[in-house]
């Protein structure tokens, strides 16, 4: 049985039988392992059966991303006789997942501007009758309101926190100004000059070790939860200390926070047909998590919703992506991008942002507004995640290598391994494997326009139409690149993971990116604050079992 996969065994014990959901080929169901122990506690609570628990706790945490973190900080501060056990599957929580590997910016609102950011939330929704539904977004929006004061509560002060008001026109900030209550939300940020923390992760990180109730363990994944399948209800979970699979009971909630599954190929084959995009941060998230809901019964939502997939340049020889910068890696404004039939195949200016409506074309209407809004690029006058190409080219001349479109990488593209450069454009194709009449015609073509100050194809912003035509010519190679998926397990307004008949799963929460609240648009620093939103969300209502 492949790895990937997942069972449920039933384990009959003293006067009751327990389901174990979890990843296929592990040992699930064996003997308890011997000497367990942590900082929770061991439940000395044997059944004559032999299911044994080996710890306890009161709140299981699956994850120690921002989500994760926000939670089990929640549950030390709110309830000084809890504890929390927060598992990790990578090495360290500064190294694994998303959050660390984020511009670290989060989103919060004012209690005057809470209606017009449940708007906002419902505006980027776009679709009432697939997306989140309002109860949902009523309690994030209500949430967020607290997000900036919570972190002064915890330490934080202003010297701390850079703000970024939600009228800056500053890349992504808004990141939808045509819709009406775009300007509703603020942003924060650590890494102010003078600060302790350059980073929302590393400030939460040190709140969280000084919580003595959290015990936080790394290289321990989950690899089973434990439910009473008559009541529903999940007992605690199973994961992996690297020698022994360790049984913990928790006796409020198990609060999943596992990210996404953007490390999964086949699961980002079945929901978005890119199976050959490579995620930019979370190498651990393969979808672990969302196997194991599943076998409970967890309904799924948004499972087609992310941030990409833009093209970013990678190495020839496949080895590594180019210095990430947040809105890619390269001056797009300054050549083009071509696929291996020598043609553009989209609006191929993909940087992430806006542009100065004043300079775009008149008549243009604001729904045709072009870039990348995370991943999200203009398509028909809608905003979509676009398939692309699992390798495509990159073509622009000495100029814009003298221009700087190389600048943040280094100093020649050919030398640092990312492409090719000849004196002709035919050499260039050769070496690129493209045809050479397609290409040629192609680059023609847009010089054309280019001279024309229009690009009829795909509207590219006049500020953004550079010529190619300055030997010697370049050529990169690029893949499409993703930040984070965003579908998982239904999520109620309070946390709970919902079943596939519309009910909660008893004792089971998640937050983040782990069946996230973003359903089709998505606003720049939305999903740190979820996470520490609903981190908070699910924290509370597991102390309220």
């Amino acid at each position: 049985m492949a790895a990937n996969q997942s069972r449920r065994t039933f384990v009959k014990t003293a006067g009751t039988t327990l389901m174990v959901a979890g990843l296929a080929g592990m040992g699930l169901v064996g003997c308890s392992s011997q000497g367990a122990s942590s900082g929770t506690g061991s439940t000395g609570d044997a059944s004559s059966d032999g299911f044994e628990w080996d710890e306890e706790t009161d709140v299981l945490v699956v994850g120690s991303g921002l989500a994760g973190v926000a939670a089990a900080v929640t549950v030390a501060k709110e309830d000084p006789n809890a504890t929390c056990l927060l598992i990790e599957k990578g090495q360290s929580p500064l190294g694994n997942g998303n959050s660390p590997f984020s511009t670290g910016i989060f989103m919060y609102t004012t209690e005057d501007r809470e209606q017009d950011a449940l708007e906002y939330l419902k505006e980027l929704r776009e679709n009432e009758e697939t997306g989140t539904p309002d109860d949902v977004l009523e309690a994030f929006a209500s949430e967020i309101v607290h997000n900036l004061d919570w972190i002064k509560e915890l330490g934080a002060t202003d010297a701390d926190l850079t703000i970024i008001p939600g009228t800056a026109d500053l890349v992504c900030f808004p990141e939808y100004p045509e819709l009406e209550h775009s300007a509703s939300c603020d942003y924060a940020a650590f890494g102010a000059e003078g600060s302790k923390w350059d980073h929302v992760t590393k400030f939460m990180n040190d709140v969280l070790n000084d919580l003595p109730a959290i015990t936080l363990k790394t290289q321990c994944p989950l690899t089973a939860l434990v439910q009473d399948p008559s009541t529903k209800t999940v007992l605690g979970g199973i994961y992996s200390d690297g020698s022994t699979e360790v049984r913990v009971k928790a006796n409020k909630g198990v609060i999943m926070t596992c990210g996404g599954f953007e490390s999964n190929p086949g699961m980002m084959a079945n929901y978005f047909s890119e199976p050959t995009v490579k995620p930019v941060a979370a190498q651990e998230n393969t979808g672990d998590g969302h196997r194991i809901c599943t076998l409970l019964g967890a309904a799924e939502w948004h499972m087609n919703s992310g941030a990409g997939f833009w093209n970013t340049i990678r190495k020839l020889d496949d080895s590594g992506w180019g210095k990430y910068s947040g809105t890619g890696s390269i001056n797009t404004a300054l050549g083009i991008t071509v696929a291996s039939n020598g043609r553009r195949f989209y609006m191929d200016w993909d940087a992430c942002g806006t542009i100065d409506w004043d300079q775009y074309y008149e008549g243009v209407p604001l729904n045709a507004s072009v870039g990348s809004h995370h991943g999200h690029m203009q398509f028909g006058g809608d905003w979509h995640l676009l398939p692309m190409p699992k390798i495509s080219w990159f073509v622009c001349d000495q100029a814009a290598i003298d221009n700087g479109v190389f600048a943040l990488q280094g100093e020649d593209p050919v030398a640092e391994g990312f492409g090719y450069k000849a004196d002709t454009l035919e050499e260039l194709a050769a070496q690129a494997d493209l045809p050479a009449e397609q290409l040629i015609e192609t680059v023609d073509l847009w010089n054309s326009y280019c001279e024309n100050g229009k690009d009829p194809a795909f509207f590219r912003p006049p500020n953004t139409l550079t010529p190619i035509k300055t030997a010697p010519f370049y050529i990169m190679m690029q893949q499409p690149q993703m930040l984070n998926t965003d579908g998982g397990p239904v999520r109620s307004a309070k946390a709970e993971i919902i079943d596939v008949e519309g009910n909660p799963i008893p004792h089971l929460y998640s937050a983040g990116e782990f069946g996230s609240v973003w359903s089709s648009l998505y606003q720049g620093g939305g999903n740190l604050g979820e996470c520490l939103a609903f981190g908070r969300i699910a924290a509370r209502s597991a102390l309220a079992n």
